[in-house]
C-alpha cells in the first residue's frame, strides 16, 4: 500500500497539462496561460500627466510663494486623447487633464488645487519639484519584459494586462472536461424520499461543485445502482471525459463492482489504496487519454481526496504554476490525543489571532460526516503514529475555500 507522498508524486509524474488553445479575452478568466506574455510597447507608451492641472517648467517656479507668487502665460488645454504636439518654453504653462500628453518643454504638472487663474495668466504660490506628477514613458513596463508567466491564472488583473497589450485572443491550455458517476443502490435522488436504509445522494453534486470551482467543464453526471451492466455502461460514458470520477465502489464489499468493471473496460490500475484517513480505497487508473479517480462513496473521505489528489490534477492539466493552497503551521487550540498508524488530515476551524493561525479539530471525524463539510476551512495534517499533540502544538493545515460560521 502507497504512503501519501509516494501516492501524489504517480499522479503527478502521470498527469500532463492539456493541449494549448486560443480563446477570446472575455472568456479566459480563471484558465491558465499556455506561453509568457511579453510587452510589446513600454507602459506608459508616452509622457503623460498623473492629475488634472497645469504643465510647467519646474525652473520657473523655483522662487515662488504665497508671499512672491510666479504669473505664467497660459497656452490653451490639452485634454486626454490628443495629440500633444504643443510645445513650451520658460514663461508659459498649459493646462493638461489626467492622462494627457506632457507637451514637449514641459517637465512637471501643478496639481489644478494649487493654483489661481487670472484672466490668460495663471498664478503659483509655490515651488515643485521637477517630474512631479508626471507618468513618463515605460517607468511602469519596459518593452520585451515579461508580463504575465505561462500557468499563471487569468484573473480580473490578467485580463486589464491583456486588454492593454491588444490580447483580445488568449494563449491558454484547454480546461479538463469531466464525468462524475455516484454509486449505490442505497442512493436516491436529491427529490427523492428515503425509505429505511436509503439516504439521499450528494457526493455527485459535491463533486460537481469542487470541479467548476476549477472552471473545468462536466462533460456527464450520473447517479447508478449497484448494477454491473448499469454501471459498466455508466463507466464507458465517462470514460469519454478527460477525467472520470467513481464514487462507491471502490472497496472490497460483495457489491463493490467498480475495479473489475474498470479493468474490463481497459482500465490500466495505477495504484488502489493508500496509507490515509479518510480515504484509504483511492484508486488511480488510466484508459489511454481518461485519468480514473475511485473515490470512497463516504463523502468527507470524497472531500478530503479531491483536495488532495483530484484537484492538484486538474490545476496540473490545465497548466497552472500553481497546484494547490500550500499547508501553513497554525497552533493547536485543543489537544489531539487519539492518532493513527496512517497520515490523517482531520478537519478543523482555523482562525487568525494576534498576526498567527490557530486552529482546532473538530469533534466528529467521521468519514462519512456531511456535518464536518460545512463546519470545517482546514485540513490539520497528523503524521502516522504520532504521539498525542497538546494544546500550543505547532500543526501543518492546507486552508479550505470553505465559509463557515
Amino acid at each position: 500500500m502507497l504512503n501519501y507522498e509516494d501516492a501524489r508524486t504517480l499522479v503527478f509524474q502521470h498527469v500532463k497539462p492539456l493541449e494549448n488553445c486560443s480563446l477570446p479575452l472575455t472568456e479566459s478568466q480563471g484558465l491558465a496561460l499556455s506561453e509568457d506574455i511579453s510587452a510589446s510597447q513600454e507602459m506608459p507608451s508616452f509622457d503623460n500627466s498623473g492629475v488634472d492641472g497645469y504643465a510647467v517648467q519646474a525652473a520657473d517656479l523655483a522662487e515662488a510663494s504665497p508671499g512672491n507668487p510666479v504669473r505664467l502665460e497660459n497656452l490653451g488645454y490639452i485634454s486626454a486623447g490628443e495629440s500633444g504636439k504643443e510645445k513650451m518654453r520658460s514663461g508659459l504653462c498649459i493646462q493638461i487633464a489626467t492622462g494627457a500628453p506632457l507637451p514637449a518643454g514641459a517637465n512637471t504638472v501643478v496639481m489644478k488645487e494649487h493654483i489661481e487663474v487670472e484672466g490668460s495668466h495663471v498664478r503659483f504660490s509655490q515651488s515643485i519639484p521637477e517630474k512631479e506628477n508626471v507618468r513618463f514613458k515605460g517607468e511602469d513596463i519596459k518593452a520585451g519584459n515579461t508580463i504575465i508567466h505561462a500557468g499563471t491564472v487569468i484573473g480580473p488583473a490578467q485580463m486589464a494586462v491583456l486588454a492593454t497589450f491588444g490580447y483580445s485572443q488568449v494563449p491558454v491550455h484547454r480546461v479538463p472536461k469531466v464525468s462524475i458517476v455516484s454509486t449505490g443502490s442505497e442512493l436516491v435522488d436529491v427529490v427523492g424520499q428515503p425509505k429505511k436504509g436509503q439516504i439521499r445522494e450528494s457526493n455527485r453534486f459535491m463533486l460537481a461543485g469542487m470541479v467548476k470551482q476549477e472552471s473545468c467543464e462536466m462533460l456527464t453526471i450520473s447517479m447508478v445502482p449497484d448494477h454491473p451492466q448499469v454501471l459498466k455502461e455508466a463507466f464507458e460514458e465517462a470514460l469519454q471525459a478527460d477525467v472520470a470520477l467513481i464514487s462507491g465502489g471502490m472497496s472490497v464489499g460483495d457489491k463493490d463492482f467498480a475495479k473489475p468493471l474498470l479493468r474490463e473496460l481497459g482500465v490500466e490500475e495505477i495504484f488502489w489504496k493508500i496509507k490515509f484517513k479518510p480515504g484509504k480505497p483511492l484508486f488511480f487508473g488510466r484508459r489511454e487519454k481518461t485519468w480514473i479517480f475511485g473515490l470512497p462513496g463516504n463523502p468527507a473521505s470524497s472531500y478530503v481526496l479531491f483536495e488532495e489528489f483530484v484537484r492538484p490534477a486538474l490545476r496540473k492539466m490545465m497548466g497552472r504554476r500553481i497546484l494547490e493552497e500550500s499547508l501553513i503551521k497554525a497552533v493547536l487550540d485543543k489537544p489531539i490525543t487519539q492518532t493513527f498508524n496512517r497520515l490523517h488530515f482531520m478537519r478543523g476551524i482555523m482562525r487568525e489571532e494576534n498576526g498567527e493561525f490557530r486552529v482546532r479539530p473538530l469533534k466528529f471525524q467521521g468519514s462519512h460526516s456531511i456535518g464536518s463539510l460545512v463546519g470545517s476551512n482546514a485540513l490539520i495534517r497528523v503524521e502516522a503514529d504520532s504521539p498525542d499533540l497538546p494544546a500550543g502544538s505547532k500543526v501543518s493545515v492546507r486552508p479550505l475555500k470553505n465559509e463557515i460560521t
